[in-house]
């Protein structure tokens, strides 16, 4: 019998073994690849001849990957241009690949069985939910626990699973310590040990875990009759994987699975991406809209009117000493620039934008020029603001580190706690903080007094050299909303040089129609998402053996606008390619040129420098 089985973990195309008849698609064996002995999945079998192909060395484990499974793995992997290998690979990671040797026993289901008491909204929604068949979108900041308790008590009487899909590990905690009363639930995530992890997926596959809540990789879980998928903050950038070769969405593989299974998909969002408001407009989703009083009395603080290069103005000085004062914490947001500085006026605010792709330009110094990140239009720096005709202009360019020094002087007895990407502390540690800031990593704690929440740069936030900017910012400012307490005395200070900007007076009158309107009329005038799909090739680590216009030559399709070649992150080389929505990326370039090309690419991706 002819094997045809795909090695994990491997960017190598499916390979042809010769093995016993007994073998059938899913089983998991040991081949030979090279001089490595290593594990691979049958995927298919056929008779032919066998002569001079290498035998099938052993069988692992029969039926590990279900039908499903395997065309879980074949979508992902053809959709973000990968191997099936590679795909398999992130379903099954190889320190939990082998059964654990103690049986897998099923949570304590001694749990609270009372009822909770719904809101009345909750009940609209859950009645709703039940009516209709398609995916639903619940866009509010409200808590829904009640509703989801019932759900996921209806759903596992009726013998199916349930699978919570959270962004990151402080709101997979919230759930967790809100739920874990009332429900068996269990964990998933890469933060657990290899033990716990291993004996989790495969209680799983035996049916004795049905409840599961984790992060990204827990939608790969090997569910035999899944029949709730729910993603929480569907929004969030974080839902996005990012492994070697393979960048995948749980959000949107979640949604393909459940539709693949016969599942019903359940998002909830504070501030909806435009990618599913677009589709919840078209009818493929349902969506519910619920509003609720907004926490905090906004202050917009006219940087205009401060000393220049401070990133604490008076009035928000103010309000963290008062904040202090009262025993209470603040939490503040400054997203770094990136790459290169902006040019800001002074007098209006006005950021320079490239007319071409709407990226506001980089400042070049040397040489007094403006130049966009993208495309490379140049323009001489201009003397007058356009906008305002004012004169005076300054490097728009922050970073953490001057924040560290201002912080430190003004608040010397206050315990400061700073939160990036590279530097997650544990919730207990923002708990206890009185200061707390940093990066968009901030936004995923929710520290129990916090009576000031700012924005120290509207204008970097909003110069973002990204397509999205405008979108993040305004969900920012929903997220800063949403960590205040209901104190009256609770504040929201935003800091900007635009204090009459409209998309930041939507932002803070929690106006998503207006911003969704606006928005997704610039989206469809410049062609980006959700009119268009995006790709975005990078060149690899190691030497290319193609440069940028042979892959540019190789990529030439009819619908196809290719941006670049562009300096990214780390000085690598980007082309971001714009795609008519009928077309797949595998149009244009199959998985096994790309990976001889040395580029690498990520599909739909959540930022492009």
């Amino acid at each position: 019998m002819i094997i045809h089985a795909a090695v994990l973990g491997r960017p190598v195309d499916t390979l042809r073994y010769r093995g016993d008849a007994s073998l059938a698609p899913g089983d998991l064996v040991r081949v030979s690849l090279g001089t490595e002995r290593v594990p691979a999945c049958v995927v298919a079998t056929e008779e032919g001849n066998q002569q001079g192909l290498k035998e099938v060395e052993e069988l692992l484990v029969t039926n590990l990957f279900p039908q499903i499974l395997l065309e879980l793995a074949e979508h992902v992997a053809g959709e973000h241009l990968g191997f099936l290998g590679e795909a398999l690979g992130l379903i099954l990671p190889r320190d939990i690949m082998m059964p654990p040797k103690r049986k897998v026993k099923k949570p304590e289901s001694e749990k609270d069985q009372r009822r909770l008491r719904m809101r009345a909204d909750e009940s609209r929604i859950l009645q709703a939910f039940k009516k209709s068949s398609k995916p639903m979108l619940v866009h509010s900041p409200a808590d829904y626990t009640a509703l989801l308790v019932e759900l996921i008590r209806d759903v596992m009487s009726r013998g199916r699973g349930v699978l919570l899909i959270f962004p990151d590990e402080p709101s997979l905690a919230r759930f967790h310590e809100r739920l874990s009363a009332y429900l068996p639930l269990a964990l998933y995530h890469s933060e657990m040990g290899q033990g716990e992890r291993r004996r989790v997926w495969h209680g799983v596959r035996q049916g004795r875990l049905p409840l599961v809540a984790g992060l990204r990789s827990a939608v790969l879980l090997p569910f035999t009759n899944p029949g709730l998928i729910v993603a929480s903050d569907e929004e969030s950038d974080s839902h996005r994987v990012r492994s070697h070769h393979l960048h995948y969405n749980a959000r949107d593989l979640a949604v393909f699975r459940a539709e693949k299974e016969g599942a019903r998909v359940l998002l909830f969002s504070l501030t909806p991406s435009l990618e599913t408001s677009h589709k919840a407009r078209s009818g493929r989703l349902l969506w519910i809209e619920r509003r609720v009083a907004q926490h905090g009395k906004a202050l917009i603080v006219d940087m205009k009117k401060e000393e220049e290069g401070t990133a604490l103005s008076k009035p928000l000085l103010a309000e963290l000493k008062a904040a202090s004062g009262r025993g209470m914490q603040a939490l503040l947001l400054l997203n770094r620039l990136g790459l290169a500085a902006r040019l800001l006026c002074l007098d209006c605010g006005h950021v320079p934008t490239c007319p071409s792709c709407d990226m506001p330009f980089k400042f070049l110094k040397k040489g007094a020029a403006l130049v966009c990140p993208i495309c490379h239009n140049e323009i001489p720096a201009p003397e007058h603001c356009p906008e305002c005709g004012g004169a005076r202009w300054q490097s728009l360019s922050f970073g953490l580190e001057s924040l560290d020094r201002e912080l430190k002087r003004c608040f010397p007895h206050d315990r400061l706690l700073k939160i990036t990407a590279e530097h997650r502390p544990i919730i207990e540690d923002a708990q206890q903080a009185k200061i707390i800031y940093g990066t968009s990593a901030v936004l995923e704690y929710l520290p129990p007094k916090v009576q000031v929440a700012a924005l120290l740069s509207w204008d970097a936030e909003r110069s973002r050299a990204d397509f999205r900017a405008a979108e993040r910012a305004f969900r920012n400012v929903a997220y800063l909303r949403r960590i205040l307490t209901s104190s009256a005395q609770s504040r929201l200070v935003i800091q900007t040089f635009r204090p009459r900007n409209r998309l930041l007076l939507w932002a803070l009158k929690g106006d998503y129609e207006a911003f969704f309107q606006s928005e997704v009329r610039r989206r469809r005038e410049l062609g980006y998402p959700p009119y268009r799909r995006l790709l975005l090739f990078e060149r690899g680590l190691t030497k290319s053996s193609w440069d940028a216009e042979k892959l540019l030559e190789t990529i030439k399709h009819e619908g196809v606008e290719a941006l670049g070649p562009y300096r990214g992150r780390r000085g690598r080389s980007r082309i971001l390619v714009k795609l008519r929505r009928d077309l797949k990326p595998a149009d244009l370039i199959h998985a096994r040129t790309l990976l001889r090309s040395g580029w690498q690419a990520e599909v739909d991706p959540t930022e492009i420098l």
